[in-house]
């Protein structure tokens, strides 16, 4: 079927649905850190509302309202296409009584006009930006970062005086996003801007680093509460949770049960985990995807863990458009501070390379062209208690060093 037909008939049947069951909407948008944030909120409001979100990566324009619809993913198979209409229509003609009260959506920005469009079409109430970076993923796809931030902006401005604007403060270009609505404001962050802010965050660390986790207070409006969780640490994970306590709080949870309910939050695979490696090592499993932001973050949490020595495993950028050179080298420079080893993956880390070299000899540095000759190689180079951080842009399938490192693809 035509992809624009699809498209015009899920945006209608989402629309009937919503105007059926009139859920409450949630929409998360930003460069960095939307699905960490969306599963966040999820497991915040789960026991305390019907709560439904977007998964995987069903964000855009086919993908949003077919979460909206309660569809599948049906990609080319025509039968689960009708499956899909079908299903929806009958959630018109039919009032299921478990539909859910609260539709959390993450939202991509991934191509001019997408959030306005998903925006128009969902209208959520409550609008999540999380970090757009500097220089931020999918600039490739615009003009210039100001029309990205214009776009991104679309969220904000589109809700309702009645709503809530939940901005991270850490991210200049995100809280200047504070301009563009009328609705209620909810900074947070570590910073003095927050009025959601983050204290005292410190990594718990245990002797077997599978265990380790992190503690932090949070803080709003004269009250707080301390929260520590296992097997979550680093600060995307903790700005992700103050995101989620934001939006408890506009729905007028407490603290206190909002740092229960995080509890149950997991971290997504391929995000911030450890795992055993080779010849004694360990592996920050951060493979999922990268943004400069991301991998900043990343290294910054690799500098607070002690190894013998610490090898970063870099895949290549993507989508950072005419940024991508820069944010290349720079990003050498910034891993060349704490590592001992680099290894870069993909064409553009091989820049990264070359400032490193250039400007850091005593620093071993390897490149390889894919995931595939990495994984080989780096079985050779990784010693004995090496920290191996693992991360890269989907594109670059880290997740298979991920994988063939841990053993479970064998060697």
């Amino acid at each position: 079927m035509k992809r624009k037909l699809i498209q015009y008939l899920l945006w209608f049947l989402a629309k009937l649905v919503l105007w059926r069951y009139q859920p409450l909407v949630i929409g998360i948008t930003g460069s960095v850190g939307k699905t960490s944030t969306k599963e966040a909120i999820y497991a915040v409001l789960k026991n305390k509302f019907r709560a439904e979100r977007n998964v995987f990566n069903l964000n855009t324009e086919i993908g949003m309202p077919l979460t909206i619809i309660q569809g599948v993913d049906a990609k080319r198979n025509i039968f689960l296409w009708f499956y899909n209409f079908f299903h929806a229509l009958k959630l018109f003609v039919f009032k299921d009584k478990n539909y859910p009260e609260v539709l959390i959506l993450e939202m991509s920005e991934d191509a001019p006009g997408m959030i306005k469009y998903l925006s128009g079409l969902a209208k959520p109430k409550i609008g999540v930006v999380t970090v757009i970076g500097n220089p931020p993923v999918h600039l490739q796809y615009y003009k210039n970062t100001e029309e990205l931030i214009n776009e991104i902006g679309y969220l904000p401005a589109s809700l309702p005086p009645a709503g809530a604007a939940i901005l991270n403060t850490e991210d200049e270009n995100t809280y200047s996003l504070k301009e563009k609505t009328s609705a209620r404001l909810i900074f947070y962050g570590f910073n003095e801007k927050a009025n959601l802010k983050i204290t005292d965050y410190k990594l718990v660390k245990a002797d077997d680093l599978e265990n380790i986790g992190c503690s932090f207070r949070l803080e709003y409006e004269g009250s707080f509460v301390p929260i520590k969780l296992k097997e979550i640490f680093g600060k995307p994970q903790v700005y992700a949770l103050a995101a989620a306590a934001a939006v408890g709080v506009f729905l007028e949870m407490n603290l206190i049960e909002i740092a229960k309910a995080m509890e149950e939050y997991k971290i997504t695979k391929g995000r911030t985990t450890f795992i055993k490696g080779p010849n004694n090592s360990w592996l920050l499993d951060d493979s999922y995807n990268a943004s400069p932001n991301s991998v900043r973050a990343a290294l910054e949490l690799m500098s607070d863990i002690p190894a013998k020595r610490k090898v970063a495993v870099l895949g290549e950028m993507k989508e950072l458009g005419i940024m991508t050179d820069i944010a290349h080298r720079e990003i050498g420079e910034e891993a060349a501070k704490i590592i001992d080893v680099f290894a870069g993956v993909g064409e553009k880390m091989k820049l990264a390379k070359e400032a490193i070299d250039k400007n850091h000899p005593q620093i071993k540095t390897f490149w390889f062209e894919d995931s595939e000759k990495a994984k080989e190689a780096l079985k050779e180079i990784i010693c004995e208690k090496d920290l191996v951080l693992i991360k890269g842009s989907r594109a670059m399938e880290m997740e298979k060093i991920t994988s063939y490192l841990a053993h479970k693809d064998g060697f």
